[in-house]
């Protein structure tokens, strides 16, 4: 991870005007969900920091923030992507209804997204004791209709993930993203298409400076 993208990233605060859009649009929520939110939505930049890689989106706090910033402000948007990230990180629709085999790469990366989020604090993604804090948000803002996930079904899915990657990928033991198999299990109470967000797309032999695209499925806001 690139340490002064990341003291960049650390450094963001997210400005009262756009707390404001936000407020306006979220009026049940109170002020002392803000620096969750934030925190939130910087971990989940973190992820691409910390690898390129196709990551979904665990919460719908986070998602409805995202949401203000690329339909209201664009401009802030895209000046901290690029400071943060080198490149764009861009938003397109999940399919409402999506197919077998959409449902099985949103599972795969949601649990890229535990990886990444478990690595980023320190945690173990095999054996952790707590949830990292991208998969909590919902919960502890009392988001309505919110992502509430299980600890022991996480651990579960992740533990599939290596089973069936240690059977097809034996080369690569510790790529989390070369499966593309189903989970039978659901990672929260929700969905699986309850997952707001997925970065994919990504040219992971670019030099990173181009734009990458993002899609939203049942999420807070609008977004096309």
């Amino acid at each position: 991870m690139h340490l002064k993208k990341l003291q960049d990233l650390v450094a963001i605060r997210i400005p009262d005007y756009i707390w404001q859009a936000f407020y306006q649009r979220h009026p049940q929520m109170s002020e002392s969900s803000q620096e969750i939110i934030e925190e939130g939505f910087k971990d989940y930049l973190a992820l691409h920091l910390w690898s390129k890689n196709s990551y979904a989106m665990p919460s719908h706090a986070v998602d409805a923030l995202w949401h203000v910033l690329i339909e209201e402000f664009q401009d802030f948007y895209d000046l901290m992507c690029k400071n943060t990230l080198g490149y764009e990180l861009r938003h397109k629709p999940h399919d409402k209804n999506p197919t077998t085999k959409q449902k099985e790469e949103q599972r795969k990366q949601l649990i890229n997204t535990w990886q990444a989020a478990c690595q980023i604090h320190h945690l173990d993604p095999k054996n952790t004791q707590t949830l990292p804090r991208l998969f909590q948000i919902d919960t502890q803002v009392k988001w309505e209709n919110g992502i509430h996930f299980q600890l022991p079904v996480l651990l579960a899915m992740y533990g599939q993930l290596l089973d069936t990657r240690s059977d097809t990928s034996p080369s690569h033991p510790n790529s989390a993203c070369s499966s593309t198999t189903a989970f039978s299990s659901s990672s929260c109470s929700g969905s699986s298409s309850d997952v707001s967000h997925s970065h994919s797309g990504y040219d992971a032999n670019s030099d990173g400076d181009s734009s990458s695209d993002s899609s939203c499925s049942s999420c807070g806001g609008g977004g096309d």
